[in-house]
């Protein structure tokens, strides 16, 4: 819920502003009114006012003035938008996003560079080099942007090459060792061709020091890109224009605190586990204490005790070639081809610390133990024909067009589980099915053996996509659009899996032969147990601590990380399943501009009433679910019902942008956290059933005065579930069968309910040229990072347990730009008041009971300049 405080400073923000906001194309100072802003959120240039859709613009002049340096940073301007990054990137729109960053499943927000889509969530968060601008398009757009788009489209756009001969430079530093730059050349080759070249780097120290290391490198930038365009006038109407694009990304990951929320999980107290560490059965305490050395409260902010691995980094090289051809067919009928390929190494990575220490007991990487140097491959290659037209003196306007892909992705994945131990009564109870009991002080016969063995896995995924879409607005008088579409969507998703587990008879050989511990058949001697346990023979019990002694007998010779227990290569599981998935999803809206009589009565310059049904739909998949194999995932499905107005005052100095939405989700896709049938825990998507969001967005640009400008955006968005069941872990880790836990009271994953900024900036005129200081605040509520049951009921009791409190930021930028506007220096400070907030977190209380998780920077200060040639 809203806070009473946070309402009444929304409520007096919207009276004195006269409503709230759409973001876009500011004037700079001197007109005190609006600039019209151009986009093509309907694949046609149309002025923002009169586009029937949500969406937000900004220039790259707009980028600029605010700082806002890549897709990442959009988020404190853009309503309802969501970006987090660490080990993954995942983009949210009105609360609709995919976390994991994993291949098998998509991201649900479209992105597109200069109409090329780019499939990959890991390569969406481009460095903002040489934009001309970005569109974000809220909401399901599934007729014309319609590969999996149940959450919205980003539409990013170059600047194209020009006819004159122009450069610029830009570099920056600032605090924890940043220095940037960014410089582009352009070049007429000819009177017809025109080329450009641009590139960008960032690098800092970071801001996270591991404790044991002794280092600052955590969480730090280390991006280069550069890229080339091409533009060809072929003739009058024939045009050609190209890009080549290659990026590099070689950063630290932001190291995780860990706290714990639930001690009664799985690998704690639930079922009695015995860590390396623990000598009391009746209170086993090494995992829980594993996970609060690394705690923020015992080590503070931004100190981390993870120590050294050399997986912690996030390694990214990516090629891109684009080719647009683009013909006027004569005046009212343009023919476009897109023609585009993509390819991606990503290199071995620790994806996640379950125990959240420095101890080895459960970890997650993205690794092939056959070759631990091994790169995943994702490639892609597609092909787009649009026909855009209009006919009956241009009363009927239409869009039609043809999509194609073929992608294929590579997706290694290891999971690492330490030898634990069990209480010989503790695991006699188990084997029966019942649920243990806290064992005597000391306990009775140490049973120790693998409780999920170590496991391989590798994902191959291709995906052929086809599509035919189509939409027509038809002016039925000078006031009233009407418009309708459709996308018919087939795509092929052809799965195969190969699982390799540890070798148990190699284990067991290995600890036997050590003389500490006698075969598992003889468990019944020294009391009662199950098979696959060694019962220790050492004369202290307990006290030996025969855990640590196991697991030492498996050390990390290679160096890798990752103590050396054996695979079993020889007998892997394979499995392999295809399907189509196919849907058609029709789109209709109305739109009213108001009468010019109309106008001058209100006093208003232009406005517009729009209300829309749209559908959007994202694929199914096949799940890697363990050694149990793949497990089908259903389609996800949306209904969207929005109204919207938009409009124009105070002679066109004032823009307010409104929209009110209802979304109803099927099968919507989410990550928890589930077991195979031998025991193994891992995070894998499921369906959640019904789920809905209800939201409003308010977006307001107004220039009070010439040199004044302000910008407003807001949005409220209330998340439910209606049908979200979930297997309870615990009785199916006893063997009491499956139960069932009503989820449908917790919020949607990662996205606040609120959220507020606010921008203003006053250009003052001298004769040492224009200064323009600048404020930017930002308000978000709480969020929430969990992952399963337990995490929401830590949640509840305290934000901070499994997600993030509200919070708010104020930025600062001082700018000076000389008479001539050719030079620009701009000092800024971002999060003026060191605010603490999370980048993200994943709170697992069923299972292991921690919750792990990374601050965003402290405050950052720099100086940018920009000299344009």
């Amino acid at each position: 819920m809203m806070k009473p405080k946070f309402r009444q400073m929304l409520l007096l923000a919207i009276c004195i502003h006269g409503s709230t906001p759409v973001l876009g194309n500011v004037q700079k100072s001197h007109n005190a009114a609006l600039e019209e802003v151009i986009v093509t959120a309907r694949r046609r240039a149309e002025n923002i006012q009169e586009t029937p859709i949500a969406v937000s613009a900004l220039t790259g002049d707009d980028l600029r003035e605010r700082g806002l340096g890549n897709v990442q940073d959009l988020a404190k301007v853009v309503p309802s938008l969501e970006v987090t990054k660490n080990r993954s990137s995942a983009i949210f729109i009105r609360g609709v996003g995919e976390r994991t960053g994993f291949a098998r499943v998509d991201p649900a927000v479209g992105v597109y560079l200069d109409d090329l889509f780019l499939p990959r969530a890991d390569g969406q968060l481009l460095d903002t080099v040489d934009v001309a601008s970005i569109q974000v398009l809220r909401g399901p757009q599934g007729t014309l942007f319609g590969k999996n788009t149940t959450g919205g489209a980003m539409v990013l756009s170059l600047v194209k090459p020009s006819d004159s001969v122009e450069s610029y430079i830009e570099a920056g530093i600032g605090n924890d060792g940043l220095r940037r730059a960014k410089a582009s050349f352009n070049w007429p080759v000819s009177d017809h061709v025109f080329v450009k070249l641009a590139a960008n780097t960032i690098k800092d120290d970071g801001y996270i020091e591991d404790e044991i290391i002794g280092t600052k490198r955590g969480g730090d930038n280390d991006r280069q890109s550069v890229i080339g365009q091409l533009r060809w006038d072929i003739s009058d109407t024939l045009g050609l224009d190209a890009f080549a694009y290659y990026g590099r990304v070689h950063e630290q990951i932001a190291t995780d605190h860990c706290n714990v929320i639930n001690e009664q999980s799985l690998f704690m107290k639930g079922l009695y586990v015995m860590w390396s560490g623990d000598t009391d059965p009746s209170q086993p305490s090494a995992f829980r204490d594993n996970c609060e050395s690394n705690s923020r409260e015992r080590l503070g902010d931004y100190t981390t005790r993870v120590g050294p691995n050399p997986y912690m980094t996030r390694d990214l090289e990516t090629v891109m070639l684009s080719s647009t051809l683009q013909w006027e067919v004569n005046d009212t009928h343009t023919a476009k081809l897109v023609f585009g390929v993509r390819g991606a190494e990503k290199g071995p990575q620790w994806l996640g610390d379950n125990d959240g220490g420095t101890k080895k007991l459960s970890e997650s990487y993205g690794i092939s133990f056959a070759d631990p140097e091994q790169k995943s491959r994702r490639d892609s290659i597609s092909m787009e024909l649009q026909l855009n037209g209009a006919v009956f003196d241009e009363t009927f306007s239409y869009t039609l067009g043809a999509f194609a892909m073929r992608e294929t992705n590579e997706e290694p994945f290891s999971l690492f589980t330490a030898l634990a131990g069990f209480d010989s009564q503790t695991l006699a109870q188990l084997a029966s099915s019942q649920a243990p009991t806290q064992p005597v002080v000391g306990g009775s016969v140490p049973l120790v053996g693998v409780l999920t063995p170590l496991s391989y896995s590798q994902f191959g995924l291709e995906n052929v996509t086809a599509a035919l879409f189509g939409q027509a607005s038809y002016q039925l008088t000078e006031q009233i659009e009407v418009t309708a579409g459709v996308r018919y969507t087939a795509e092929e998703r052809s799965s195969d899996l190969k699982v390799f587990t540890s070798d148990v008879e190699a284990i067991s050989a290995r600890l036997q032969g050590s003389g500490l511990f006698a075969a598992p058949q003889y468990a019944g001697v020294f009391g009662p147990g199950a098979g696959g346990f060694h019962p220790y023979l050492g004369p202290l019990r307990w006290l030996d601590d025969p855990v640590t002694l196991a697991n030492s007998l498996f050390p990390d010779t290679n160096g890798d990380s990752i103590p050396d227990f054996p695979l079993d290569m020889n007998n892997p599981l394979v499995d392999k399943k295809s399907e189509t998935f196919s849907k058609t999803t029709p789109m209709a809206s109305i739109a009213y501009q108001f009468d010019d009589a109309w106008l001058a009565a209100s006093g208003f310059d232009s406005g517009m009433l729009y209300a829309t049904w749209s559908f959007g739909f994202k694929a199914g998949f096949f799940e890697p679910r363990g050694i149990d194999g793949l497990e089908r995932i259903e389609p996800e499905e949306v209904e969207n019902r929005e109204v919207g107005i938009k409009i124009e005052a105070l002679a066109r100095s004032l823009r307010i942008n409104i929209a009110a939405y209802s979304m109803d989700f099927d099968n919507m896709q989410l990550i928890q956290v589930k077991r195979d049938s031998a025991g193994n825990n891992a995070v894998i998507f499921q369906n959640a059933g019904r789920s809905s969001i209800l939201g409003s967005e308010i977006e307001v640009q107004w220039i009070p005065v010439p040199a004044m400008s302000v910008n407003l955006a807001y949005s409220n968005n209330n998340y439910s579930y209606e049908d979200y069941k979930d297997a309870d872990l615990f009785t199916q880790a006893i063997g009491q069968g499956e139960k069932l836990n009503d989820r449908s009271d917790e919020p949607f994953q990662v996205s606040p309910q609120d959220n507020l900024s606010l921008g203003v900036q006053y250009t003052v005129q001298t004769s040492a040229g224009l200064l323009t200081p600048r404020v930017d605040f930002q308000y978000r509520s709480e969020r929430y990072f969990g992952i399963d049951d337990s995490a929401y009921d830590a949640f509840r009791e305290d934000p901070l347990a499994s997600g993030d409190e509200a919070f708010s930021l104020i930025d600062f930028r001082f700018t000076w730009e000389n008479t001539e506007g050719d030079r620009a220096l701009s000092f800024y400070v971002n999060n003026v008041f060191d605010e603490r907030y999370m980048s993200n977190s994943g709170g697992v209380g069923d299972s292991i009971g921690t919750n792990t998780g990374s601050l965003m920077p402290p405050r950052r200060y720099g100086v940018d300049a920009r000299w344009l040639f």
